[in-house]
């Protein structure tokens, strides 16, 4: 493979330099960020793809939450897939629970 699939170590100060054909792309951190992107149309459709999948697939079933209780929160995940040739192949949007969080109603 090229070297730069591998990155190269950089002699003058040892840090670990890797090497892409992508310009500094950042993928969106939150809804808001993919909304506001050049490419929202392409976010769009990955989203829509996310929630068709899901619901094919019959992710979840809609209920009232039991008194007491708070939903787990979630967010969107959102990665540009880059082929080898250094061009954005897919748009991945993501649905996913905050599980890292607790909280109670009183």
């Amino acid at each position: 493979m090229p070297e730069r699939y591998y990155g190269f170590l950089h002699e003058n100060e040892g840090e670990l330099n890797l090497l892409s054909d992508c310009k500094d792309i950042e993928d969106p951190l939150n809804y808001n960020e993919a909304m506001s992107d050049i490419d929202s149309q392409k976010w769009l459709g990955a989203m829509k793809s996310e929630m068709d999948s899901m619901y094919t697939n019959q992710v979840w079933t809609l209920v009232d939450p039991p008194f007491g209780i708070v939903p787990i929160g979630n967010k969107w995940i959102f990665k540009r897939k880059i082929g080898s040739d250094g061009k954005v192949e897919t748009y991945k949007a993501r649905l996913v629970a905050k599980g890292y969080k607790r909280e109670r109603r009183n």
